[in-house]
């Protein structure tokens, strides 16, 4: 038989092990829902990088002979200026034809003032694992450019800096490839598009 006086504080244990075992539980949903949050966070901004890309390309495919000025225009995110001519812009009236050139201008203006509305940012760079190092699309039939949209502490380069170059860059001496390049950093918050 077992005396009251050995079960004093028995049930005070009981409690405080309840407790623990409350508090383990609670941190462990907490950190799940921290996780939760920060997944929710990447996938919207995930969609709205890639609806701001597709943009972005369908503009340059209907307009493919001036995509050097796209790649300039689009690259230059420290001058904002409108474009000398509107080609359409505001729905001003267009009273003469803009050539191919100034119709990117105007439409790589629009692309900048859209993406000061979003927390990513967008670059044209010739796409590595194609064999674009450089601007020279005459000599290499693989070459292609890739849209590049990077949000957080990456920026949208191709380098080796995996803490904040979004791909990796080709490695070539001379016609022996060493590197393909074109991989996403392990620590980039980036997405890449070939146009």
């Amino acid at each position: 038989m077992i005396n009251k006086s050995e079960q004093i504080g028995v049930g005070l244990i009981e409690v405080m092990v309840a407790l623990l075992l409350l508090t383990v539980a609670v941190l462990g949903y907490t950190a799940l829902q921290g996780q939760a949050i920060k997944s929710t966070n990447e996938a919207y901004e995930r969609s709205q990088s890639l609806v701001m890309m597709r943009n972005i390309a369908e503009k340059i495919h209907a307009n493919p002979s001036a995509i050097a000025t796209y790649e300039s225009e689009i690259n230059n995110m420290d001058s904002i200026t409108a474009p000398t001519k509107q080609c359409g812009l505001n729905s001003v009236a267009v009273t003469t034809l803009c050539t191919a050139v100034e119709l990117a201008v105007v439409e790589s203006y629009k692309i900048k003032m859209n993406l000061q509305n979003y927390d990513f940012q967008v670059q044209m760079h010739p796409c590595p694992n194609t064999g674009g190092t450089g601007t020279d699309a005459t000599t290499n039939i693989m070459f292609s450019y890739c849209l590049i949209s990077a949000w957080g502490d990456t920026t949208p380069t191709i380098g080796n800096d995996e803490d904040v170059d979004c791909l990796t860059e080709r490695v070539a001496d001379g016609d022996n490839i060493e590197e393909a390049g074109g991989n996403y950093h392990s620590k980039s918050t980036c997405m890449m598009m070939e146009i």
